[in-house]
């Protein structure tokens, strides 16, 4: 592979001038662009071309680009995060002044001790080098929710070598120049991004953290097999909506409901050993704290569809991830890595969108009745209103790997609580 390679350019055809790119231009949209449906489609075509990557020697990377274009779809279909990202791009060329170090200069291109001025003709690339390097230090440790998107964000698998090796150029400039920003530089991005993520007061919803995620059409279930998850039928979900980040912790469960009867004990990991009645009944609970109904939070367990379009994000694959079941213990705890009990919840890589433990750990409740899929398309859908089970999904701990495919769906009676059961919850959007 040559040194220059750019999986934007390469793979979306993003012209070299322009990387990194905006989420304008990695979704290939105008900056005026506000019709829901041109951003939605953009964001599918651009998926569906680094989706033919996963799987592949560079499954790491096309699961990382498609990552940033969930991103950039969320952030532009949100009228006040999209407000925000503008800012931050207006406030950051106003902080260009005169000179900026290029951080896309050819080798040798500098003498020693030499900087580059940045004019105009630059380039993209050249023209945000400043904000490239302070935001390479704020992407450390942090989930992915990037005004920008740097080549630091291009982390290879370690089995990777020779294309870890390709990229270490590009990636180590850019650490490189990253490491040169004030300690008060990074203090003040880390405040700036944390601040744009921040939509409610921490002290509500018991310190669950939201993903907020925009509506959209995937393809639910399979179709290469009988049973449960089968057919596979198209999906459109109206509404964004916010789903818990992780799992329901022991200590979120019991500050609401006082106690717990949890087996594998720990205040972080799941709560475990709780039937759908009780996940419901926390809920509704939770919902009628004071402090929750001022602020107009209404809390409730995802249906089954929004389940599997969080758990998902943005893939049709077998898992999150790919299909390379190998990974599995990368994401998830199950039956190969987890040793008989749970753990705490966000100790495995996140899904695409940035939500943890979606496959194994604790079984997750959604708000259905079971009932046997269509294959006609459907809106909205809520299940029956009436059955004698709910679903459940995600597979558990004990699992084999098959337990816990994104489509993998089960059936159970809402006052069994066998002891891998758990949930996540959906707090609902009540405002545009």
């Amino acid at each position: 592979m040559p040194d220059n390679f750019n999986p934007y350019h390469k793979w979306l055809g993003i012209p070299q001038q322009k990387c990194p790119p905006t989420f304008y231009e990695l979704l290939g949209i105008s900056l005026d662009e506000e019709d829901r449906s041109v951003i939605e489609s953009s964001a599918e075509r651009q998926r569906s071309h680094v989706a033919q990557y996963l799987g592949t020697e560079w499954n790491k990377f096309a699961n990382q680009i498609i990552s940033q274009i969930a991103e950039a779809e969320v952030t532009l279909l949100s009228a006040d995060l999209r407000r925000e990202y503008d800012r931050k791009v207006k406030l950051f060329k106003k902080r260009r002044k005169n000179r900026q170090v290029d951080l896309y200069a050819p080798r040798g291109s500098l003498s020693s001790g030499s900087s580059r001025v940045v004019g105009e003709g630059s380039g993209l690339a050249r023209e945000y080098a400043g904000i490239v390097s302070i935001l390479a230090i704020a992407f450390v440790g942090m989930a992915a929710t990037s005004f920008w998107l740097p080549w630091g964000k291009l982390s290879p698998d370690p089995v990777q070598g020779k294309q870890a090796e390709d990229l270490a150029a590009v990636q180590g400039k850019a650490a490189h120049d990253a490491a040169s920003v004030s300690e008060s530089s990074q203090e003040s991005t880390r405040e700036e991004t944390d601040t744009a993520m921040k939509t409610q007061d921490p002290q509500l919803g018991v310190g669950i953290q939201f993903k907020r995620l925009p509506g959209g059409t995937f393809t639910m279930g399979v179709g290469d097999r009988r049973g449960q998850s089968s057919p596979a039928h198209q999906v459109t979900i109206t509404r964004p909506f916010e789903i818990g980040i992780h799992e329901v912790t022991q200590k979120q469960y019991e500050t609401v409901m006082g106690t717990s009867s949890s087996q594998y004990k720990g205040p972080d990991n799941p709560v475990d050993s709780v039937s759908w009645n009780d996940a419901f009944e926390f809920c509704r609970k939770l919902s009628a704290m004071p402090a929750e109904k001022a602020a107009g939070n209404v809390y409730r367990l995802p249906t089954e569809a929004e389940w599997e379009y969080a758990c998902r994000a943005g893939t049709s694959t077998l898992f999150s991830f790919g299909n390379d079941e190998s990974l599995l213990s990368d994401y998830a705890w199950s039956g190969l890595n987890a040793k008989s009990t749970t753990h705490p919840v966000g100790q495995r890589e996140p899904n695409l969108w940035g939500i943890y433990d979606m496959h194994g750990n604790a079984y997750e409740w959604c708000q259905d009745w079971y009932e046997v899929y269509s294959a006609d398309p459907v809106t909205d859908p809520k299940g029956p209103r009436t059955g004698d089970h709910r679903t459940i999904r995600g597979g558990g701990f004990s699992n084999a790997p098959e337990y816990l495919q994104s489509a993998r769906r089960s059936s159970v009676s809402p006052e069994l609580s066998r002891h891998s059961y758990g949930f996540r919850v959906v707090r609902e959007i009540t405002s545009p």
